[in-house]
């Protein structure tokens, strides 16, 4: 059985650039997918729209059983749909968006991701992202450890965001594709990097204080936690939450149901 909760904030922007989604199958499947959209203002909120709509059309009308292919075959149908966006409307050229999907079948939960967008795993009492991070501030921080950079400079660094992957209608240069076990306790965190505002070491006291709510009460408590920080700079911060519990066997009763935020 998975729990599933949904929150997003617009912060300090005038916009929201985030798409989120989640597909719920008869089969036991939950598809969900997570899109941070690039380009400024309308730009960027066509971009996570187009390219989450774009992903959950391939995956809807795929009858391969192999559930990898049908996540890569996703990326590559969402990122051929932006270069044909962009055709159409050139003013749009730019803009694109990262992509992170989950597939849960029960006991493992398969991703694919392009961009930062992080995935994490939190599991007896330690919290981990999962996912690559395709940005500066993964080179960045290596910099750090290697003792090339002080922790205060790569805080401050320029181009500690800028991204080195993205689907963007063109060549994809990094993607992230990989599986792991799903045990009952484990919660799947999936979050546009707005949620960074929060450390690490405070989204998993969160996550423990609420460690006996439903999925969509965690998913608010965070954002809350994000409004509550009220940073000047904030960015939009999407974050669905992926609760497992005991599996007993039972499925949904519709083929397909969708939870949009």
């Amino acid at each position: 059985m998975l729990d599933i909760g949904v929150a997003q904030t617009q912060g300090k922007r005038g916009y929201q650039e985030d798409a989120v989604n989640n597909l719920i199958y008869s089969s036991g499947l939950t598809l969900s997918v997570l899109s941070d959209g690039m380009g400024g203002a309308v730009h960027g909120e066509i971009a996570s729209r187009e390219i989450l709509a774009a992903f959950l059309d391939s995956f809807r009308n795929s009858d391969n059983d192999d559930l990898a292919a049908r996540l890569y075959t996703g990326v590559d149908h969402a990122n051929r749909h932006l270069n044909a966006y962009i055709g159409q409307y050139p003013e749009c050229d730019g803009m694109g968006g990262t992509l992170l999907a989950t597939l849960y079948t029960g006991d493992r939960l398969e991703w694919v991701s392009v961009g930062d967008s992080p995935l994490w795993l939190v599991r007896n009492g330690e919290i981990m992202r999962i996912n690559e991070d395709h940005s500066r501030k993964a080179q960045i921080q290596a910099l750090v450890q290697q003792g090339q950079m002080t922790a205060e400079e790569a805080a401050n660094h320029p181009e500690r965001n800028q991204v080195t992957s993205a689907v963007m209608g063109y060549e994809v240069a990094l993607l992230d594709m990989n599986s792991i076990e799903a045990r009952p306790g484990d919660l799947f965190l999936l979050a546009s990097d707005g949620i960074e505002s929060v450390s690490e070491t405070e989204l998993l006291q969160i996550c423990q204080q609420c460690a006996d709510a439903e999925a969509q009460a965690l998913a608010e408590q965070v954002i809350q936690y994000v409004d509550q920080l009220d940073r000047p700079y904030q960015d939009n911060a999407t974050l669905a939450v992926l609760k497992v519990g005991q599996f007993d066997g039972d499925t949904e009763e519709s083929n397909e149901a969708e939870v949009t935020k």
